[in-house]
């Protein structure tokens, strides 16, 4: 049951690096009208933010308000010297002289303590001044995975129309299956029609085609990479898929059983603001949480450490504190320290300072999952879901 709401007829939004927050905050207060402070530095971040929320909110009355030096207390509290009777002060964003000076100026200027508040994202909760608080978990948001990328305006790039007879779902679970019972098969199938890391071109592949039943007989789509028949597309979609997709369609899977969602978006492909291109291997949005998953089927130490920063970095770039990361890898076994997984985990908890720290499943992890040695659990994906 949605919780009792405050009423708020104007918001007065702060904005900074991640303006997820002030859009949540937008959506629980559900005001009428709402006016934006930012700085010169966090400017486009403003036209992200006012772009979305006339999206979602159609109408409401949008204003916004540059404060040239947000670190000068003087500049901070001249901005809100004069606040419209019965208006709402949201200070979870901008810098800390910011949102410190912009709520003693509130205060002085009428402002009560039940009209401001901020977003706990270690707690999930809005709070407001006066000890109110909104769980995020009991808010009606319908936030997508849409809003989350377009608040830092990152756009998804449309791909080609999957062909007839490319990969399928089936293909990727009888795949993991084999791998997981022998983990060498995943740098096999990553080497067919590759020379140091670089694929070979089409012509070439098809004047030495890879009988791929001799390699791993349970795939069904394709006996031979490439087909006589293939144009460049589709070989490169199979090699993609064969060097590792696999496993982003098979983690995917699970994530949409364990969660009934049918929108967990599998090998994203996005351009950033900048114009540079990004790749998701796995993402979806649960209620105000944004998790995001990294698959790899390496198995040395260094490269999965490194993909782990990566995604949690993006992760929290993308969802502040309140999102959630992970990295599914193949790596296993031990040395005087213990076991690599083990290190992997303590290594990143060790220097990250924040309450979602991320998580590292590894071969033994997955094969629990594909029920290698009996029977299925995900009960370890499922908890990481549900934190």
């Amino acid at each position: 049951m949605e919780e009792q709401r405050k009423a708020c007829r104007q918001l007065l939004l702060l904005v900074g690096s991640n303006p997820l927050p002030n859009y949540l905050s937008a959506i629980i207060l559900r005001p009428s009208s709402i006016r934006l402070f930012y700085s010169p530095q966090t400017a486009s971040i403003k036209d992200h933010l006012v772009k979305r929320l006339k999206k979602r909110f159609g109408g409401v009355d949008l204003a916004q308000t540059c404060i040239q030096d947000a670190t000068n207390a003087a500049e901070v509290r001249a901005a809100f010297a004069s606040i419209p009777e019965g208006a709402h002060l949201h200070y979870t964003g901008g810098t800390k002289i910011m949102a410190a000076h912009a709520r003693m100026a509130f205060r002085d200027a009428g402002g009560t303590d039940e009209q401001a508040s901020y977003l706990d994202e270690r707690k999930d909760v809005l709070r407001f001044d006066d000890g109110y608080e909104m769980s995020l978990s009991k808010q009606d948001l319908q936030l997508t995975l849409d809003d989350v990328l377009a608040l830092h305006a990152i756009e998804r790039n449309s791909r080609d129309p999957r062909q007839t007879d490319g990969p399928t779902g089936e293909d990727a679970d009888s795949i993991a299956r084999e791998v997981l019972k022998d983990p060498s098969l995943a740098g096999k199938l990553y080497g067919i029609h590759r020379d140091e890391n670089r694929r070979r071109s089409i012509e070439k592949a098809k004047a030495d085609a890879v009988i791929l039943d001799e390699l791993i007989p349970v795939v069904r789509s394709v006996r031979t990479i490439p087909e006589t028949h293939w144009r460049r597309k589709d070989y490169e979609n199979w090699l993609d898929f064969l060097g590792g997709g696999w496993m982003e369609v098979w983690c995917g899977a699970l994530v949409r059983q364990i969660t009934k969602k049918d929108e967990v978006a599998v090998g994203l492909d996005c351009e950033l603001a900048n114009g540079r291109h990004c790749e998701i291997d796995v993402a979806l949005v649960r209620g105000h949480r944004l998790y995001v998953i990294s698959c790899t089927t390496d198995t040395k130490t260094g490269l999965c450490k490194s993909k782990l920063f990566e995604v949690a970095m993006r992760a929290r770039r993308l969802g502040g504190d309140l999102a959630r990361s992970a990295l599914v890898c193949l790596l296993s076994g031990n040395d005087s320290r213990g076991p690599y997984v083990d290190q992997l985990r303590n290594d990143v908890e060790d220097i990250w300072d924040a309450p979602n720290t991320p998580r590292v499943f590894g071969l033994d992890d997955l094969r629990e999952w594909a029920g290698i040695h009996g029977t299925p659990n995900t009960a370890s994906l499922k908890d990481w879901l549900d934190s």
